[in-house]
């Protein structure tokens, strides 16, 4: 076992105190070169000096021996000799060999007394070579500034990989792996400086049994000094601490990857030491769980968390480092200071016992999760879940969630309960056929289970379901809605069903459906024509004779395209008429007489059309409904009276006041006629209104369908002229606009327009993108139509099964751009707002006809609506001294472009 105070031994403390002293001998000058002791033990009180007189310093009967001595080496290289120097009584022993420095021979040597007087050849020299061969440090001995190897023990020669034939070689040529290393630089500024040279875990590339590694060292260079204090010598120790750096290496690269884990881990990671739990390792987790950075390391924790004092977890902590049993606590909650407030954290978390390599507990390591999110969002579901219940109890309609493909009742109000006839025991927790088996087979069942399989909404209106209640089976009428639930992973596992009674509204429309063929039959009667506008799309609706007297197709009908049929001399003042009758300010009545040519015959007709604007709760008019009467024949013989009256006026003046009487009979017939017609078109407008109740309640009674494609056809006619009216009465209202322009924030007005659409931007799935949009000088009231059109249109013309994409953003554009589509531009800046979606697109050739009148290019099975709404857009943007064009390719989608003024 290598002893500790070896690692830095001076061989020359080593040598000086076994009493020898060290020479060297230069053949070439013949000078010697003694150290302190050699001077001591030859007699010679220089450092050099001539060999021969050194050697002469004998008594008078050894020189015959010493000089012969001499001579044989200067032949051999090698002196071995004892005598006794001049003036002393104690023998020497004087022992050397050549070796060449620099390209010269000297001899380098020893001397040493010879023990009790008692000359015993080679032994105190033997004696030095076994201290130095058996020593556990490496020992060598370089000469001159040429590092001529002098001395090395069998343990630095291990080191260089190298034998005993070096010795008496330069260094730098004994053990070549050094050049290019800073050991020979060393040396050399060592021989230089006259520095002891010491260092600890120093590399060094060195050739052992023919491989080249590195091994680590602790070594000393120490210069040897003659007496003029020249360096003649350097003195090296080592000890190889290879193992030792190597070992050191690997547990600051094992320490390094532990802290490199514990702070890349994306658990809080923390360890604590010793029995007052310094924290000595806390990664960034553990750190921002604790609400703290990381001045608290190396502190106790009690004193780098106060605020857990009386928490408990110190008294865990404890317990873990006194039994060695690990603690885990999940969704604990620990109040931590977090930027000054105390806040409340819950945290998952494991005390473990960290052991020493003896066995012993010597701290804690602590791995912790912060599942505060998770507790609050478990919660809120709570808390959702409960509200859920809440709505669900206190609806007005009837409401009930089933749960699973068994359709297990879970949830169910009071009025589903008063519906089905049951009370809650009587559900709760049994599948739906099992309380109700009377649902064997009716299509609800279906609807339900479809629902769950593929979560698609469903909505059903007037559906028949059959119920036994106290013993009876019922038939009544519900409005009815399916929608799927879903848990947290996003799996269906339960149906909701709403449900409203509809069987008395039912009942209702079953008889406005009789009272409306009723009417019908009377309208055929008085040959009367019928005639519906929808405001809001200006689709005209009407019956067969009107389609006779226009020479209509029986297609849809713009009020535009209809209106363009009457005679040139009429069309602006029925035109106006129209819209007066749907302006907000109006009463709302219609009553004109007008030529109309019919399409296909060329026959001019003379019409007398009476009509009412209906209004919704906000006086807007949603249809403008009445009826028509053929009064050509009437008007043809009041024209030709108006012509003989004035013929006779002029050729018979004396006969003035006779036919100023005949035309007041003829007025007075025609007012009349013409309040006739008025009054049985204003008694009709009651009975029109009921024809689309009693339809459906004729739908309703007719149980085998017998009836059912003619009902339908009045329903949809009824339908058709209800939407007709709603339009027109929107399209007319802009005849007239309000000119109260204010600042109108239209990003406001879009995102209040797709809350109004959530319910179907939810049911498409659509996905909305809305860009910065200006702030301008509008009619607020009208730039909400406007994007409500285009947005429900783009939510409208899509096809099946196709998510809807509707992007909106706006930017400035130049004024050149806005001349573009302008004609005269107002001198402010414009804005450039594009609607763009994924629909089905338009045709090239339909472009500029969609902002027309009851201008549709699909049929009303297709797509619902009347025409009229892009109409109602351009008209708006016209109103705002703006322009509206569009950009489409068929069936990847259309952009509308709105040109807008910042200011009026």
């Amino acid at each position: 076992m290598q002893h500790p105070g070896l690692n830095n031994v001076d061989l020359s403390l080593v040598i000086n105190a076994s009493g020898i002293g060290v020479w060297l001998f230069n053949e070439a000058t013949g000078i010697v070169t003694l150290d302190e002791r050699s001077q001591l033990l030859f007699g010679y009180p220089h450092a050099t000096g001539p060999y021969n007189n050194i050697f002469t310093l004998t008594d008078a009967d050894d020189l015959p021996h010493v000089s012969a001595a001499i001579q044989r080496a200067l032949i051999t290289g090698e002196i071995s000799l004892s005598y006794l120097p001049h003036n002393s009584n104690t023998h020497i022993i004087v022992k050397g060999k050549r070796v060449t420095v620099n390209d010269e021979d000297v001899i380098y040597g020893t001397v040493q007394k010879a023990f009790n007087n008692a000359f015993q050849p080679g032994k105190s020299q033997e004696t030095l070579a076994n201290i130095i061969a058996e020593s556990t440090v490496a020992i060598g001995l370089y000469v001159g500034r040429e590092l001529v190897v002098g001395i090395a023990n069998d343990v630095i020669l291990s080191f260089w990989g190298k034998t005993r034939a070096i010795i008496g070689q330069k260094l730098a040529d004994a053990v070549p792996e050094l050049e290019g290393q800073p050991f020979l630089q060393i040396l050399d500024n060592v021989f230089t400086t006259g520095e002891i040279y010491t260092v600890t875990d120093e590399p060094a590339y060195l050739a052992v049994d023919g491989v080249l590694d590195t091994y680590y060292f602790d070594f000393t260079y120490k210069p040897l000094f003659n007496r003029q204090g020249e360096v003649y010598a350097i003195m090296n120790t080592a000890v190889n601490v290879t193992d030792r750096v190597v070992s050191k290496r690997r547990l600051l690269e094992s320490e390094a990857r532990f802290r490199n884990v514990t702070e890349q881990s994306p658990m809080a990671i923390g360890f604590l030491t010793g029995k007052d739990m310094v924290v000595e390792i806390a990664n960034e987790m553990i750190l921002k769980i604790w609400g703290k950075d990381e001045s608290i390391i190396s502190l106790p924790l009690s004193e780098a968390l106060p605020e857990i004092k009386g928490q408990g977890f110190l008294e865990l902590l404890d317990g873990v480092y006194n039994t060695g049993i690990p603690h885990r606590g999940y969704d604990t909650l620990v109040k931590l200071t977090h930027d000054n407030l105390l806040t409340d954290v819950y945290v998952d978390f494991t005390y473990s016992p960290f052991r020493n390599e003896h066995g012993e507990i010597s701290g804690i390591v602590i791995l912790a999760n912060d599942v505060s999110d998770r507790n609050r969002a478990l919660k809120e579901i709570a808390a959702s879940e409960e509200k859920f219940r809440s709505v669900i109890y206190s609806a007005q309609a009837a409401v009930a969630v089933f749960k699973g493909e068994e359709l297990v009742a879970d949830l169910m109000n009071n009025e589903f309960l008063r519906f089905v006839g049951r009370t809650r025991e009587e559900m709760e927790g049994l599948p739906l056929l099992q309380s109700m088996p009377e649902m064997e087979g009716q299509a609800s069942i279906d609807l339900m289970r479809e629902v769950f399989a593929k979560g698609i909404k469903t909505h059903h209106f007037g559906r028949q379901v059959n119920i036994m209640r106290n013993g009876v089976l019922t038939q009544n009428f519900y409005n009815v809605s399916y929608s799927p639930l879903y848990d947290g992973n996003g799996k269906i596992y339960a149906v909701l069903d709403i449900a409203i009674d509809v069987t008395e509204t039912i009942k209702a429309q079953e008889a406005l459906r009789e009272t409306e063929t009723a009417l019908r039959g009377a309208i055929e009667l008085a040959e009367l024509g019928t005639w519906t506008v929808d405001p809001s799309t200006g689709v005209v609706d009407y019956s067969e004779r009107v389609l006779e007297w226009f020479g209509l197709t029986g297609a849809i009908e713009d009020l535009n395209d209809v209106i363009n049929s009457i005679h040139p001399d009429d069309r602006q003042r029925i035109a106006d008429a129209v819209d007066g009758a749907l302006a907000l300010e109006s009463d709302g009545h219609y009553d004109e007489e007008f030529r109309v040519i019919s399409r296909i015959t060329g026959r001019e007709r003379i019409l007398h059309a009476q009509g009412k604007a209906f209004r919704d709760n906000s006086g807007k008019p949603y249809m403008l409904r009445g009826t028509a009467q053929d009064i050509t024949a009437t008007k043809k013989i009041q024209l030709a009276l108006e012509n003989e009256v004035k013929e006779r006026t002029e050729a018979l003046q004396k006969a003035n006041y006779e036919l100023e009487e005949i035309n007041l009979k003829l007025i007075n017939t025609n007012q009349e006629l013409e309040q006739y017609a008025y009054v049985a078109s204003h008694d009709l407008q009651e009975p029109l209104r009921k024809i689309s109740m009693f339809s459906n309640l004729l739908k309703d009674r007719d149980v085998d369908n017998i009836h059912a494609l003619t009902i339908d056809k009045i329903v949809k006619a009824s339908d058709r002229m209800s939407l007709l009216i709603k339009d027109l009465l929107e399209f007319s209202r802009l005849l007239s606009p309000d000119v109260r322009f204010v600042k109108t924030n239209i990003e406001n007005i879009v995102k209040n327009i797709i809350h109004d659409f959530e319910l179907l931007i939810e049911e498409r799935g659509a996905v909305v993108h809305i860009g910065h949009l200006p702030e301008i000088e509008a009619v607020s009231l009208q730039m909400n139509q406007l994007f409500y059109n285009l947005v429900g249109n783009a939510l409208k013309f899509v096809e099946a099964g196709k998510i809807p994409t509707i992007n909106i953003s706006s930017g400035k554009i130049s004024r050149a751009e806005v001349a573009l589509y302008i004609k005269s531009p107002l001198p402010v800046q414009y804005y450039k707002i594009e609607v763009r979606d994924n629909g089905i697109g338009i045709e090239e050739q339909y472009k500029k006809q969609i902002f027309e009148v009851f201008k549709r290019l699909h049929s009303r099975s297709e797509y619902s609506g009347s025409g009229i709404g892009l109409a109602i857009c351009r008209r708006i943007v016209n109103h705002h001294n703006g322009a509206i064009y569009v950009e489409s390719v068929q069936g990847q989608g259309t952009t509308f472009v709105i040109l807008l003024p910042e200011a009026q």
